[in-house]
């Protein structure tokens, strides 16, 4: 089994969202075995910004979804967008 990295974008539903809450509770948000690379602020347009998200995990059957699963039911988040999954 390899290692996989994926890298997200979260868009909130509001331009008043809180990124630094989120960032900090990203770790605790996400299945056991994944773990967070790198969350960066990203400006999108008019305004709004974006929280591009990077993990590392297993390349285990099901991980990657999980994930994804787990980044849909954050509160205050509108939207989930896969921007990268590669083998490491």
């Amino acid at each position: 089994m390899g290692t996989v990295a994926a890298t997200y974008a979260l868009m909130p539903e509001d331009t008043d969202f809180d990124f630094q809450a989120l960032i900090a509770k990203l770790p605790t948000l996400v299945p056991a075995n994944v773990k967070v690379a790198k969350a960066e602020i990203k400006p999108l347009a008019f305004g709004l910004k974006k929280l591009e998200a990077a993990f590392v995990m297993e390349d285990a059957p099901g991980l990657v979804d999980q994930l994804e699963e787990a980044l849909r039911g954050v509160p205050g988040i509108q939207n989930v967008e896969t921007e990268q999954v590669s083998l490491l």
